[in-house]
């Protein structure tokens, strides 16, 4: 089966827009995660040394926050990631086509 090289440069193009808005995502939900870890850290450095129920349920809220963040960003790296595995799919699709129409013109 011949594959197009046009057809295949098109999807690479696709395919790398796909992974670069894919990356673009996961890098803010990253920054994003880095943020409420600071915050996390910021308010237990603040902490006095009597425990007050207030306190402690702000650092719940602020430790499941974080939790939160983290995951949102690993779900959304694996997306990047899915993405980036279509790119490479590309690549040997292309040099196929690109040796296969070698092939087509020496023959």
């Amino acid at each position: 089966m011949q594959v197009d090289l046009s057809i295949e440069i098109r999807k690479l193009e696709v395919r790398l827009k796909e992974y670069l808005e894919a990356k673009k995502e996961a890098d803010k939900l990253l920054e994003r995660y880095i943020g409420k870890l600071k915050e996390l850290n910021n308010f237990v450095q603040s902490l006095p040394s009597e425990k007050k129920s207030n306190l402690i349920r702000k650092m719940l809220e602020l430790r499941y926050e974080v939790v939160k963040a983290f995951q949102e960003a690993l779900k959304s790296e694996s997306k990047a990631e899915h993405e980036k595995s279509h790119i490479l799919e590309s690549h040997g699709q292309i040099i196929l086509a690109l040796e296969e129409q070698i092939q087509k013109i020496i023959s």
